[in-house]
């Protein structure tokens, strides 16, 4: 599977990106603060893989939960990104579990939080490549 995003800049920012994936097309918006822009008119893009991270930890979880007959109404997950110099150095992960799951249960589902996708791609080394079109 392939997904694109594909970024036209116009004079200054924001930009806006189309975002392909799965046969859905959606735009976003990403802003940065700086001389360009005062930076409310979206997300900075670290702020959205901050968000990517949240929203990809609850699909997980939701859908194992589906899958063995539990009812996830009612969860709440939370990304703190901490940062040393302009980088983030931490992704912190809060889950706030609903409160009808029994302890066995937000054991096995907090291992499976940690299988998400985006998880996955910030702990570990991925490639990155710049080509010229």
């Amino acid at each position: 599977m392939e997904t694109k995003a594909r970024v036209t800049t116009g004079a200054g920012l924001p930009c806006e990106v189309e975002l392909e994936a799965g046969g859905h097309s959606r735009m976003v918006v990403f802003d940065q603060p700086g001389e360009l822009s005062d930076g409310t008119s979206g997300p900075t893009s670290t702020q959205a893989v901050s968000a990517a991270l949240a929203s990809c930890t609850a699909v997980t979880l939701r859908v194992y939960a589906e899958r063995k007959g539990w009812s996830l109404e009612g969860l709440e997950v939370e990304v703190t990104t901490s940062y040393e110099g302009p980088n983030p150095s931490l992704f912190s992960v809060t889950i706030g579990w609903p409160s009808h799951l029994d302890p066995e249960q937000v054991e096995r589902l907090t291992r499976i939080a940690g299988k998400c996708p985006v998880h996955r791609l910030l702990a570990e080394a991925t490639t990155v490549e710049i080509e010229t079109a």
